[in-house]
């Protein structure tokens, strides 16, 4: 058995004959609780033996301060209970597991070591602004900033709900610059989907993967361009998906609709609260269908398969091995940083280019048709999207005259 690091000796992590994955383990109150993590990578294992680990917690223990002596309450005592009442909201699909996820982790790991012995009765306005300092100096962002914020005020919150402070103090307040995402033109679309097929079967070099903290071994047997990732370009930019929706999407989330327009309709999964059907344009609809030619050779491609490495069951490993694939795809091609405003590109910037390739060319398109169907809002839109093109990008429209 392994223990999970940084947590008590009584969770780890095992493996049994009967199954290739990770099984977890932890006793508590007499009684010891397994629960297998359907994943073979054992770093998936570790995060989700945690959250195992958590989720019981808040089941067994409820959100109750539990204190030990006879002393004021402080700021850490409040952590574990506020985050046992947001783990009763991620069971009733109300937050995210990764939402919470990382909030644990900025309390944790960050917060409590700096403000956790404070009492939760004198907390005020300086304690944040001293924080606040902490982290400008360590070189973080405004949107980094803003987020501890935010995990601070759901403890506050909380006291207060609970009777430990009559209102929830102030904190500082912070500008948020928003920065256009990196997308890519339609000229380096076009380069980045050429060089992936001429590529295929490349061997990625050692050093375009061991910038990732998971180090080049995260690779593996799979450090070389795959025949798909040409396919997963076309896709990304013809669909509107994010990366989160590669990992989720099956072969029964897809329709091929052919009539007076030729377009899938993509029944996903819910992602950041959205639910509702996406529609692709027609280049999509031929990347899926070789998609599915190809994998019917190989065994796969029934309903329930995933549409993109359907062999992997380790989707957050999926997600990496294609970031790498694209990335080695970007060096060769002499697509790196975006031009205009130095943002890295990555799998996600695929999603970006295909908003804003429907703002340069979708013709007399709203934002609200178009935000409803890449499930994003018109205000996310028009800030960080319709923000990024320049004015002769659109010089058509700017020179055209109103018909008599």
């Amino acid at each position: 058995m392994t223990h999970v690091p940084d947590y008590p000796a009584k969770l780890r992590i095992y493996k049994i004959a009967a199954s290739p994955f990770w099984q977890m383990r932890c006793h508590f109150k007499g009684k010891t609780y397994t629960k297998t993590t359907q994943t073979t990578s054992k770093r998936t294992a570790f995060v989700k033996a945690r959250d195992f680990f958590h989720s019981k917690v808040a089941e067994l223990y409820g959100v109750a301060v539990q204190l030990t002596t006879e002393r004021e309450v402080v700021f850490a005592d409040l952590v574990d209970p506020t985050l046992a009442m947001h783990q009763g909201r991620v069971d009733r699909g109300e937050f995210t597991q990764n939402s919470l996820r990382m909030l644990r982790n900025r309390l944790q790991r960050y917060v409590v070591p700096v403000l956790g012995q404070v009492p939760i009765q004198d907390f005020g306005y300086q304690h944040g602004a001293d924080f606040m300092q902490k982290l400008s100096a360590k070189g973080n962002s405004s949107v980094t900033i803003q987020q501890y914020l935010v995990s601070i005020r759901k403890v506050l919150t909380h006291a207060m709900a609970t009777g430990y402070i009559k209102v929830v103090p102030k904190l500082p307040n912070i500008t948020i610059k928003s920065k256009p995402r990196g997308s890519f033109s339609l000229p380096e679309y076009r380069l980045l989907v050429t060089h992936a097929r001429r590529l295929i079967g490349d061997v990625i070099p050692i050093h375009a993967t061991q910038r990732s903290k998971y180090g080049p071994s995260r690779i593996g047997r799979y450090e070389y361009i795959k025949e798909d990732l040409q396919y997963l370009i076309v896709f990304m930019v013809n669909s509107f998906i994010r990366p989160s929706d590669l990992k989720n999407m099956k072969h029964e989330h897809v329709t091929i609709v052919r009539g007076e327009h030729v377009y899938l309709r993509l029944n996903l999964p819910e992602s950041k609260k959205h639910d509702k059907p996406i529609v692709t344009m027609r280049p999509a609809v031929r990347a899926y269908e070789r998609l599915l030619e190809r994998d019917k050779g190989r065994g796969y491609g029934k309903p329930e398969d995933y549409v993109f490495m359907p062999e992997l069951w380790d989707r957050l490993v999926m997600i990496m091995r294609y970031g790498y694939q694209l990335q080695r795809v970007q060096e060769v091609a002499g697509v790196g940083v975006n031009k205009s405003n130095g943002m890295k590109r990555t799998l996600y910037s695929l999603r970006h280019t295909a908003i804003t390739l429907r703002l340069l060319y979708g013709g007399n398109i709203d934002l609200l048709t178009l935000a409803r169907n890449a499930r994003t809002s018109v205000e996310m839109i028009e800030t960080y999207y319709s923000s990024n093109l320049e004015a002769e990008m659109n010089i058509g429209l700017l020179q055209g005259k109103r018909s008599k």
